[in-house]
């Protein structure tokens, strides 16, 4: 017999990574975390941006994200109460300190954060406590949760004409979706708040529903998760609320936002604020909160995203597009696209207009605006270092260029 053990992953600054990384050994679903050397240029190169998405759900990735608070207080767990033991013919048992069996007929079995085994019996995937505590019940085709948070379980099976249904269940092994409660089409164009007493274990079977969701957010300040839910096709049990767009939910079972956007894209999860999405309607976008709160209303051909998300106070970038125009993405990726900008904050008040895209420089936390047919230079806080008086610039990476009365000179001898 041989005893198998896992450790999670602490948070680490990118210069610790340059001698010492975490990484996250692939199986499917799955995430095994253990300790690897790796040379200088190979560390800084690795990222610890690790997404737990399938084919049915892309979630979020809080990789180098939450903040420090939130491993403050994991770092207090206590050490897995059991032992995953490898048998001769393959299998795993999972047993309690005293040898006794809890579980067995386990494969590929995983201990997540020392609290919890990620485990496939009899081919179907499952999440258990140390005690043996059934938590999802091993009756799905694949189980997907996020790397360092695994606060909820996002659940998928597939059927054999193609449909993938989907929900979710909590860390304590309850029904966050599908929702217990019918909620007419009328109520869901509302903000809709469902009633969630607390839901029936997930030991008790419910019909999963064919959707599409992703984990949103996670507010380490409340300890809650949020989740984007689309719906792919319609219900079947009169007893599921039906959702024929797309809204927001979080882990009490709430539609926080109601149901009723073509999409919603979340612009800063993860972090210790509350969460901003670009929502889109007929061809219409706008900047909305959890609290379904419209910071900026819908226009055509706007694009809006977060601007320094890590940074206080927190900004957007909201991008007028060129009539007509379909591009999605970041601004960088987009600016061919992009006629003019403006950095906004979490009132909705204008901080700064430019005549041009506002492109970040590489390697520099600065940023090049024009106003006036000027280019003038700003940080992540939208404060200006230099004002307007640059025709062009040019970036090299480590060196940036910018004309001035006919010369061309090096940024960094303009700055104090």
């Amino acid at each position: 017999m041989m005893i198998l053990r896992t450790m999670y992953a602490k948070k680490i600054s990118s210069a610790q990574c340059a001698l010492t990384c975490y990484t996250r050994n692939f199986h499917p679903n799955i995430f095994q975390t253990r300790i690897v050397f790796l040379p200088i240029s190979i560390a800084i190169a690795t990222t610890l941006a690790v997404s737990t998405a399938t084919t049915a759900s892309a979630s979020m990735n809080c990789a180098d994200t939450l903040p420090s608070s939130y491993f403050k207080r994991i770092e207090n767990d206590k050490q897995f109460a059991g032992n995953l033991i490898q048998l001769a013919d393959g299998t795993q048992q999972l047993q309690d300190p005293t040898g006794r069996v809890v579980l067995d007929k386990l494969t590929n079995a995983y201990v997540l954060m020392n609290k919890y085994v990620w485990a496939q019996r009899y081919g179907k995937q499952g999440v258990v406590t140390a005690t043996g505590h059934v938590i999802v019940p091993f009756r799905y085709d694949d189980v997907t949760f996020e790397p360092d948070i695994y606060t909820s379980f996002i659940l998928s099976n597939h059927t054999p004409d193609g449909v993938t249904k989907q929900g979710i269940i909590d860390r304590h092994g309850y029904w966050i979706y599908p929702l217990p409660v019918e909620t007419s089409a009328k109520q869901s164009k509302q903000k809709v708040q469902v009633p969630a007493p607390r839901l029936r274990a997930a030991r008790a079977p419910r019909a999963l529903l064919p959707t599409s969701i992703s984990h949103a957010h996670y507010d380490s300040n409340k300890d809650r998760d949020y989740f984007v839910i689309a719906a792919t096709g319609a219900g079947t049990s009169k007893s599921i609320i039906k959702t024929p767009k797309v809204g927001l939910l979080d882990d009490k079972g709430t539609w926080v936002i109601p149901s009723v956007y073509d999409a919603l894209q979340p612009l800063n999860p993860c972090t210790d604020k509350p969460l901003y999405l670009q929502a889109r309607m007929q061809q219409k976008t706008a900047l909305i909160n959890q609290q379904h709160k419209t910071i900026i209303p819908f226009a055509s051909n706007q694009h809006v995203e977060a601007f320094n998300s890590n940074v206080t106070p927190l900004l957007f970038l909201r991008s007028t597009l060129v009539a007509g125009s379909t591009a999605t993405g970041f601004s960088e990726d987009i600016k061919d696209d992009i006629v003019s900008a403006q950095i906004i904050d979490a009132t909705g008040k204008i901080r700064l207009a430019s005549s041009a895209p506002i492109t970040k420089l590489l390697y520099h936390q600065l940023y090049m605006y024009r106003q006036a047919g000027k280019y003038g230079v700003i940080n992540d806080q939208a404060k200006v270092v230099l004002a307007p008086q640059f025709t062009s610039y040019r970036d090299e990476g480590d060196t940036v260029w910018v004309e001035k009365q006919g010369r061309m000179v090096r940024l960094k001898t303009l700055l104090r």
